[in-house]
């Protein structure tokens, strides 16, 4: 999805990404897709589920939603501080 984008673009945004609860994944997943706008890719880590959802007709962007678990909450932080 990645290559193909920029294959295409070249170097602009591709998606926007949030980071939420692992518990409120499911909900916004659905909340898009009812609101029309599909999932068109996704998986699943032991402390991260990702999906990315096509909401390029009304932003012009993918929208990537993860849901976290505490540990992959403490991955992130660790992650953005380069502690790792």
């Amino acid at each position: 999805m990645f290559n193909e984008f920029l294959d295409k673009h070249g170097n602009a945004v591709q998606h926007v990404a949030y980071w939420l609860d692992d518990k409120n994944y499911n909900g916004a997943t659905n909340h898009l897709e009812s609101s029309g706008y599909p999932l068109i890719q996704a998986f699943k880590l032991p402390i991260l589920r990702v999906g990315y959802s096509d909401t390029r007709p009304a932003i012009g962007v993918v929208t990537e939603l993860v849901g976290s678990s505490p540990e992959g909450h403490e991955w992130r932080r660790n992650l953005k501080t380069g502690n790792f």
